[in-house]
């Protein structure tokens, strides 16, 4: 299967799962969003994720690369849970947040950062690409 078509495959993946992408002015695939961006009269919290998907159809890979930051401060009452497991730099995380204020419920999260990352691997596998999760930014973004 050539480069437009897994591509293809995974853009409409990442549409059913509601993620929002762009196709990439530093690679194939640009994922760059904050699923929390809460605030309350004393306090925020956000969480942001970013990848990058780069298909070289020289060896038939796909290259990802991903990061999540978290930030917070202030004054708040929450509870929620969060697993998490590395394999390289593969990133499977499932969060789940309930965050009060002051004023009450400010916000709710639930999200499977590993799904991103299964999606783009099984659209490769099917289509007879390799896959491999990368720790540095510049191997997924294009050469040259």
């Amino acid at each position: 299967m050539d480069k437009q078509q897994v591509l293809a495959q995974i853009e409409q993946a990442f549409t059913k799962l509601g993620i929002a992408f762009t196709q990439g002015q530093e690679s194939d695939l640009e994922i760059h969003t904050e699923f929390l961006n809460a605030g309350w009269s004393t306090g925020n919290r956000k969480l942001r994720y970013d990848a990058l998907i780069l298909l070289d159809e020289g060896d038939k890979t796909a290259y990802m690369w991903q990061k999540t930051v978290e930030s917070g401060a202030g004054l708040s009452f929450g509870g929620g849970f969060e697993t998490s497991t590395q394999s390289g730099g593969a990133i499977f995380r499932k969060v789940k947040i309930v965050q009060y204020g002051p004023e009450g419920k400010v916000a709710e999260l639930t999200v499977n950062l590993g799904e991103i990352a299964k999606t783009v691997k099984n659209a490769a596998k099917a289509s007879g690409w390799k896959f491999r999760t990368v720790l540095r930014q510049e191997k997924a973004k294009y050469r040259g």
